[in-house]
C-alpha cells in the first residue's frame, strides 16, 4: 500500500491538539448527542428506569446497523419513523412486522430504490433495499435469541463489559454468530460506534459505574482520519494507489488509537472533534477553511489529503 512520510508535530504540539480536540468533542457532542443518535418519540434515554433502558439498547443496535454506508440525515429519519410505526414490536418482536408495511416506511424516505439512503454506486450491484432487509433481518435474529436464551440486552453489555474492557464488548457484539452477517468489515466503524454510545450512556447518562468514557473507543471514519492527516498529528500517511490523494482511514485506525493513547486523551470525544471540524465546515474535502478552524494555529495544513474525493490542482501559470 502507498504511503507518504511528512514532517509530524512535535510532542508537545501533538498533546495541546488533542486536547483541543478533545474538549471540542466533548462539548460540542453533549450539545448534540440527542440528534446524533436520534430518538423517536417513544423512547426517553434520559430515564434511569431498567425497562426503558433495554429499549433504548434495543433501538441503538438497530439504528446503527442500517447506519452503515448510509446518508446520516436519511438514516436518522428512517430510525425514527421505523421505531414510532411499529413501537415495542420493532424492539421486543421485530420478527412479527409486516415485510409489506416495512419496505412501505423504508420506501417513503429512501424513495422506491432507496437511492435517497444508500449510496447506490458503492454497493457493488446490491440493491438499497435489499441491503437494509438483510441488516434487519440480523438485528431481528438477535433480538429473537435474546427471548430464546431469555436474556436482556442490557444484562449481556454489562457482563462484557465486567472488566471494564470496550474492546470485551466491542468482540462480542462484532464476532456475534447472528450479528456478524449485519456488520461491514472486520473492524466496522458502526459497531465501535454502537460501543461508545453505549459506554457515553452508561457513565454520563445513567450514572452506572460499569465503564467509563476513558475506555472508549476510536472510530475514526475517513474525515476523522484526513484531520490526523492534515493535521500532521500522523508522520505516515497511507493512501490509495490509483487516487494518491484518497487516504485509507482504516488503515491508519491503529497508529491513531496509539497516537490518542499516548497522550491519554479520551477516545471517543478525541474522534468526536476531529469529525466535528470537518462536520462545522473548517476540514472539507475540497476549499478547506484554515483561516477561521478552531485548530489553525498548530496544525500543518496538509490539505492534499482528502477522505473521499479527489483535489484537483490547477497549475498555475507562469
Amino acid at each position: 500500500m502507498p504511503e507518504k512520510i511528512q514532517k509530524g508535530l512535535s510532542d508537545k504540539e501533538k498533546e495541546e491538539l488533542l486536547s483541543i480536540l478533545e474538549e471540542q468533542g466533548k462539548t460540542k457532542w453533549k450539545e448534540r448527542w440527542k440528534n446524533h443518535i436520534s430518538f423517536p418519540k417513544n423512547l426517553n434515554p434520559l430515564l434511569k428506569d431498567k425497562d426503558e433502558q433495554e429499549k433504548v439498547l434495543r433501538y441503538l443496535l438497530f439504528r446503527v446497523l442500517i447506519n452503515q454506508q448510509a446518508k446520516s440525515e436519511k438514516v436518522r429519519e428512517l430510525s425514527v419513523k421505523v421505531a414510532e410505526k411499529f413501537g415495542d414490536k420493532l424492539l421486543f418482536e421485530p420478527y412479527e412486522i409486516s415485510e409489506l408495511k416495512l419496505f412501505e416506511v423504508f420506501k417513503s424516505v429512501a424513495r422506491d430504490k432507496g437511492s435517497l439512503l444508500y449510496r447506490v454506486g458503492a454497493l457493488g450491484g446490491i440493491k438499497p433495499i435489499s441491503l437494509f432487509i438483510y441488516r434487519f433481518k440480523a438485528y431481528e435474529g438477535f433480538i429473537k435469541w435474546l427471548k430464546t436464551t431469555k436474556q436482556s440486552f442490557l444484562e449481556l453489555i454489562i457482563i462484557q463489559l465486567q472488566n471494564k474492557k470496550a474492546l470485551d464488548l466491542f468482540k462480542f457484539l462484532n464476532s456475534h454468530p447472528i450479528l456478524e452477517a449485519g456488520w461491514v468489515g472486520n473492524d466496522p466503524k458502526a459497531c465501535r460506534m454502537l460501543v461508545n454510545w453505549i459506554i457515553f450512556l452508561l457513565n454520563e447518562i445513567w450514572g452506572t459505574e460499569i465503564s467509563k468514557t476513558e475506555d472508549t473507543l476510536m472510530i475514526v471514519d475517513g474525515h476523522v482520519a484526513k484531520v490526523f492527516c492534515r493535521t500532521g498529528l500522523l508522520d505516515k500517511v497511507l493512501y490509495e494507489k490509483k487516487r494518491p490523494f484518497i487516504i485509507q482511514a482504516s488503515k491508519m485506525r491503529n497508529e491513531i488509537e496509539k497516537t490518542v493513547s499516548q497522550f491519554g486523551k479520551i477516545p471517543f470525544y478525541v474522534d468526536n472533534g476531529a469529525f466535528y471540524i470537518f462536520e462545522d465546515g473548517f476540514c472539507t474535502d475540497l476549499k478547506p477553511k484554515c483561516e477561521s478552524c478552531p485548530i489553525n494555529k498548530i496544525c500543518k495544513k496538509y490539505t492534499k489529503w482528502t477522505a473521499y474525493q479527489k483535489i484537483k490542482k490547477k497549475e498555475k501559470k507562469k
